[in-house]
């Protein structure tokens, strides 16, 4: 297996990686938004009957939507996240594809 070829191998896989934590985010967004909402739901249903201030429960369903909008906006920095990485990653392999061209021209050049 030449340079070239390992290179790609080590890109991918890492690209891979990348992508397979951004699903992963993806998944814990969405399971604690679903989480979130299963609260909100089983709070207003069994406590409407209980609480004679129904103030109390809207405020917690507030909160409740404020911690939804913190899952997102987590999601979408570690998404940023994993964005950035995989820029570097794209340049550092390109950088390093370029090298290895320019070695292999050197080399025949000085084989001439």
């Amino acid at each position: 297996m030449d340079q070239e070829e390992v290179l790609k191998l080590d890109y991918l896989n890492k690209k891979r990686q990348f992508e397979e934590k951004e699903d992963d985010i993806l998944f814990q967004r969405d399971q604690g938004i679903h989480d979130l909402e299963e609260v909100a739901d089983m709070t207003h249903y069994y406590l409407k009957d209980y609480v004679p201030d129904q103030e109390f429960i809207i405020q917690a369903v507030h909160k409740l939507d404020r911690l939804k909008e913190e899952v997102y906006e987590a999601a979408k920095q570690d998404r940023k996240q994993i964005e950035r990485e995989t820029e570097e990653l794209d340049e550092t392999y390109y950088r390093a594809l370029r090298t290895l061209s320019d070695q292999e021209l050197a080399k025949k050049e000085s084989d001439f």
